[in-house]
């Protein structure tokens, strides 16, 4: 599904991503594990486009999509979910969800896709009415990831989606992406929580300053003293 070879990223002068390359076969669900400050979040961008200038090849399916803009992107099928969900807070819950639905590729399909998220995320529709600002994080986090799923992503690019909440959200949410992956979505997740991460994941990579240091099978990774030095320093 996604090819990245040869990746720099920079934000004026200053380079933050080197040399990254790392595959996302179709169907699967990849995590992308580091502390914070590893550079995690601007791998995403790059993947969108957005903010960061880049130099290498990202390839979507086998097309490349560098030189891309944003909307092309999306309207090919990349939809990221955004460390801080970044919802419009004084819009209804529903509102939030159909500014998803937006790209041409989803937009006759809105009503279909107000179903499978309701379906999936239920609390939302019991919300729909409600300002998305006046949710709990949690809620506010099923707000961000449903309306990124408005889109009829092919690739879904989960920034951070467990940063500062509460264990029982993590695990509702967590429990959702063999939900995803059976509806044929790709999953991409960048994270520092490692075990919600690469528990679920079906391959992972590290990340240390900017450059992916090693990567393997989530399980193995998991056992990895590798791994452990990273975050402990060990």
């Amino acid at each position: 599904m996604l090819t990245i070879e040869g990746l720099y990223g920079r934000y004026g002068d200053v380079t933050v991503l080197h040399d990254i390359s790392l595959t996302v076969e179709r169907g699967s669900f990849v995590s992308v594990v580091g502390v914070n400050g590893a550079g995690k979040t601007s791998l995403m961008k790059s993947i969108m486009g957005v903010e960061i200038k880049t130099h290498g090849k990202i390839r979507l399916e086998g097309e490349d999509i560098s030189n891309w803009p944003t909307h092309r992107r999306v309207e090919a099928g990349i939809t990221m979910v955004p460390e801080g969900r970044r919802l419009f807070p004084y819009m209804s819950v529903k509102e939030n969800l159909e500014m998803g639905s937006y790209p041409s590729r989803s937009r006759k399909y809105r009503r279909e896709g107000f179903d499978f998220v309701y379906s999936l995320l239920p609390k939302l529709k019991e919300r729909e009415k409600q300002p998305a600002g006046s949710l709990s994080g949690g809620e506010q986090q099923m707000v961000a990831l449903g309306r990124a799923l408005m889109s009829r992503p092919r690739l879904l690019l989960l920034d951070e989606p467990f940063l500062g909440l509460a264990p029982i959200v993590v695990r509702q949410i967590r429990s959702l992406i063999p939900k995803l992956k059976n509806q044929g979505i790709t999953l991409l997740m960048v994270e520092q929580n490692v075990a919600s991460s690469l528990g679920e994941s079906d391959w992972g990579y590290v990340m240390v300053n900017g450059s992916l240091v090693f990567e393997g099978k989530a399980d193995d990774l998991l056992r990895s003293r590798d791994l452990h030095g990273v975050y402990l320093g060990v």
